[in-house]
């Protein structure tokens, strides 16, 4: 049996609620027609997307992060400005960024290495930190001074990796931790 999983970051609750205010206070949901909005309980930073796994191979990735947390310490995350991948020309994710982190992008390249160490095999674009706040279905014209006036700011402190389960389904996806560590 196969599992899609991923590995990631979770956001605290305080945060999840600032994003969804965020977007209700600016009516993006008006400015941004046709944009899919993530549930605030799935908003997560995604650190490796593993896709579909078997299940002998979630305890290999369990054992990986298990190895891997001990030596990275906890560590602020500074969330700014919106984005939108790939481009305002054709965009397709909206996009909350995430402020330049030395020890998100030493995380990141450790699991990296252990996931290719042990040959599971991952989503291997190259990492630009973020968080999809929305996903866009339909072509949609962006006003860039627009964008630009919109401000959001926030910082959490990141203390675990998760392990995540993804099941979709046409009201969108929903997910289930199967495991998580302390960093440090």
């Amino acid at each position: 049996m196969k599992v899609r999983c991923f590995i990631s970051i979770e956001l605290e609750s305080s945060i999840k609620n600032n994003i969804n205010d965020f977007i209700l206070q600016n009516n993006l949901s008006k400015i941004f027609s046709g944009v899919r909005w993530i549930k605030p309980d799935n908003l997560h930073i995604t650190l490796a997307f593993l896709g579909d796994i078997s299940a002998d191979r979630i305890s290999d990735v369990k054992k990986i992060l298990t190895k891997i947390a001990p030596n990275h310490m906890p560590f602020s995350i500074d969330l700014s400005d919106l984005g939108f991948f790939p481009n305002l020309k054709n965009p397709r994710v909206l996009w909350i960024g995430i402020k330049e982190q030395p020890n998100l992008l030493k995380l990141k390249d450790d699991i990296d290495k252990r996931l290719d160490a042990f040959n599971i095999s991952y989503d291997k674009k190259p990492f630009s930190p973020h968080l999809t706040i929305g996903r866009i279905r339909e072509p949609l014209k962006i006003e860039p001074k627009a964008v630009a006036e919109m401000e959001f700011k926030a910082s959490f402190l990141v203390t675990e990796i998760y392990l995540m389960k993804s099941d979709l389904s046409p009201t969108g996806a929903s997910y289930t931790n199967l495991y998580n560590v302390k960093l440090g």
